[in-house]
């Protein structure tokens, strides 16, 4: 990594992701300085059922001081970091007392414990309308789910909570001592009205939040650095800044948008996750997106598509060793330079449509090789096709052209863009060049952007203005190079066809799943 001279100000990004967190150090330019990532710190949670997982917050923000502590000293700086902020996962969090200390562990977005008590009685007249001015849908993945299980189930450390702090947002509000929480990822609980920028309070009173702290946009200065070993290493200091961060995706996104502003972004983490924000739109649903606020907190909605990506492919990670070779299947396909085989037929497709849909992902009797394997990844493209079109749609029903939505440039992003085969595959879907930026944690970066441009804003205003709530704009772009994946001619004709009759199978689909969540 590049060594950083002494008066050059460090910027911190941190991503809390459900796989791995990493940290990336960089300079006033954006170039890269340093950066890591591990595993996420996980325990065992013993009463959440068979192989549940979760994450103490504290071993956590101790491991982020590690890596970041340890970046500092790799970059040879001689003064403190100047701002740093956190990006990460949506929906999960702590109920800590006052003093942020943490009264249980998080329970991850992709536990299924609250599966039952993802529905609600309307006889509330509010709640059918905050279902749909929530812009989510509400199912097991929601703060607002677990909310209700951990009343039922943990009522002890529910009711001594001062507060509730979620997973991303729990290691800037502990720096800084001050809690918050990130506007993008009180849109991900299903109690926030995104189209009205605030709190419902009948859905909140129904799913049994907890007290909750102050509502910031990204780029909001939190406060300056004032616990723990970072003061004590160094690496950072009382004027070090804290900045709100938010959910991941749109952060990543942002950093596309700096780059091309008419993009869509197709993130491919864990989590697909198409995004792209229109102007206005007045509230609705659509099966296929949903609906959440800009990551900079400015007018406009934001469009977040998404589909469990990386859950339609577990029939074909299997553990090294199993007797299926399911693991060197996928490892295979994906690490080819040209996707092996041919369009599927659209019966076979959408049956793999079915099976990654179904909340165990099961493959029926479905062999696991790479014929299926190339069905599956068919499937999961065509559905963000349909993510794409979608968006397309709300740009139209909020007044803006459909057909500049639906021409706009896709960038892919996430670890499985690092696939040459997967991005031909998905271009030949789309019908159109997709691109790739060359970084390799965009996520990360976004994050350290918006702690840069926090910073500088928050230079420019000292005693002139109070640094809280100020929205950070781009002070700078920044570089980085860019590859784009053409389709195969005879696969996208193939798709163009298939691709009718699968948006149908899929919303038949869609709507069938919620009128069985809503029985």
């Amino acid at each position: 990594m590049a060594s950083n001279p002494r008066q050059q100000r460090i910027f911190c990004g941190i991503d809390v992701g459900s796989t791995n967190v990493k940290v990336i150090l960089i300079d006033e330019t954006a170039r890269t300085l340093w950066t890591k990532a591990i595993a996420m710190p996980r325990v065992d949670d013993t009463d959440g059922g068979k192989d549940a997982i979760a994450t103490d917050v504290s071993p956590l923000v101790a491991t982020l001081e590690d890596l970041i502590i340890e970046g500092w000293h790799k970059t040879g700086a001689g003064a403190p970091i100047a701002a740093i902020a956190v990006t990460g996962v949506g929906e999960d969090g702590v109920p800590v007392d006052a003093a942020l200390r943490p009264l249980d562990t998080a329970i991850p977005w992709f536990d299924r414990r609250a599966d039952a008590l993802a529905t609600l009685d309307e006889t509330l007249g509010e709640l059918a309308d905050i279902k749909v001015t929530a812009g989510v849908k509400l199912d097991f993945s929601r703060t607002a789910a677990k909310w209700r299980w951990l009343r039922r189930h943990r009522q002890a450390a529910m009711g001594r909570a001062a507060f509730w702090l979620t997973l991303t947002d729990y290691p800037a509000a502990w720096w800084a001592q001050t809690p918050f929480i990130s506007e993008t990822l009180a849109a991900r609980t299903a109690c926030y009205d995104v189209f009205a920028r605030r709190w419902s309070a009948p859905m909140l009173a129904a799913c049994g939040a907890p007290p909750l702290p102050a509502v910031s946009s990204a780029g909001d200065v939190i406060g300056v650095v004032c616990v723990g070993r970072l003061l004590s290493s160094g690496a950072a200091d009382g004027d070090t800044l804290v900045i709100a961060g938010g959910h991941d995706h749109p952060v990543a996104a942002s950093a596309i948008k700096r780059l091309r502003p008419d993009a869509i972004v197709d993130s491919l983490g864990t989590a697909n996750l198409m995004y792209d924000e229109i102007a206005s739109i007045s509230p609705r649903t659509d099966p296929f997106i949903a609906f959440s606020v800009p990551v900079s907190g400015k007018p406009g909605l934001a469009c977040l598509g998404v589909f469990e990506f990386a859950a339609s492919l577990a029939p074909f990670r299997r553990q090294s060793g199993d007797a299926t070779g399911a693991e060197n299947v996928l490892q295979r396909y994906l690490s080819q330079d040209h996707a092996g085989g041919t369009p599927g037929n659209v019966q076979a497709i959408t049956a793999s449509l079915h099976d990654a849909l179904q909340a165990d992902h099961t493959m029926s009797t479905r062999a696991v090789d790479e014929r299926h394997l190339r069905l599956a990844l068919e499937a999961g493209c065509l559905y963000a096709r349909c993510m794409r079109d979608a968006i397309a749609m709300a740009h139209a029903a909020g007044g803006e052209s459909a057909g500049l939505a639906a021409d706009a440039p896709v960038y892919v992003v996430g670890g499985w863009a690092r696939s040459t085969a997967l991005l031909q595959l998905r271009a030949s879907v789309f019908g159109r060049q997709v691109y790739a930026v060359e970084e390799d944690e965009l996520t990360a970066l976004g994050v350290a952007l918006i702690a840069r441009d926090a910073a500088v804003t928050a230079q420019a205003l000292v005693g002139t203005a109070s640094l809280s709530a100020q929205p950070s704009t781009p002070h700078h772009g920044f570089v980085r190079k860019t590859h784009r994946f053409d389709p195969v001619p005879a696969w996208r004709d193939a798709y163009d066809r298939i691709y009718p009759t699968f948006r149908e199978y899929a919303s038949a689909e869609l709507t069938t799943l919620a009128d069985h969540d809503s029985a």
